[in-house]
């Protein structure tokens, strides 16, 4: 007993003094950690690249759109930070103006679009809406009280004014919209939501 406790005494002695790369068995279990990331590695990137690639969506009311936003974007000034929407070539430009003459180049610019049947401005003097809550928060209010979960209806706030696109099933839920709007406190709401069966 008394020779073994003294073998193993001085193994780990020389342990001490050699260092662990004289020892490899103890170093397996770093071997093992570094093996495991590895394998992480590769099952992430084969993770990765066996995704489906993202579609772009092409349908004629995704090109009317990026036709609208080129010509916003062509303007500069607030209209180049205008959002359009466009659903069954009915069109609407959410967004500010800083003059009035602003308001009258975005008509011209966006009078003629290919792909529009219908076009409507929903621009805001800028400054002209008063915010408890960020525009992201009050559009998220807003649908929250609304209880309205479809992705056919789009919330877009600008400034405090609250813009409701899209369409629903129900004329209470169209009501139930605009309501929840007024109760989160938006500034201004104009509601362009359409029923289903009309469109």
């Amino acid at each position: 007993m008394r020779k073994l406790c003294l073998t193993t005494l001085l193994c780990l002695l020389a342990l001490c003094v050699s260092g662990c790369a004289a020892w490899p068995i103890l170093a397996v279990g770093d071997v093992l950690s570094v093996a495991e990331a590895g394998k992480t590695g590769i099952d992430m990137a084969a993770g990765i690249n066996s995704r489906q690639s993202l579609s772009q969506d092409t349908s004629p009311d995704a090109q009317t759109e990026a036709r609208l936003r080129a010509r916003l974007h062509a303007q500069g000034g607030s209209l180049a930070r205008a959002t359009p929407h466009v659903t069954q070539g009915r069109a609407y430009v959410v967004g500010t103006y800083a003059h009035p003459r602003e308001l009258e180049r975005a008509r011209n610019a966006t009078n003629g679009v290919k792909g529009v049947r219908e076009l409507t401005l929903c621009l805001f003097p800028e400054g002209s809406g008063r915010q408890a809550v960020s525009d992201g928060e009050l559009r998220d209010n807003i649908l929250r009280m609304s209880g309205v979960r479809t992705r056919e209806v789009r919330v877009q706030v600008v400034e405090g004014h609250a813009v409701l696109l899209g369409s629903v099933r129900t004329t209470a839920e169209r009501e139930r919209l605009a309501d929840s709007a007024h109760y989160a406190g938006a500034t201004s709401v104009r509601n362009y939501v359409l029923l289903m069966a009309a469109n």
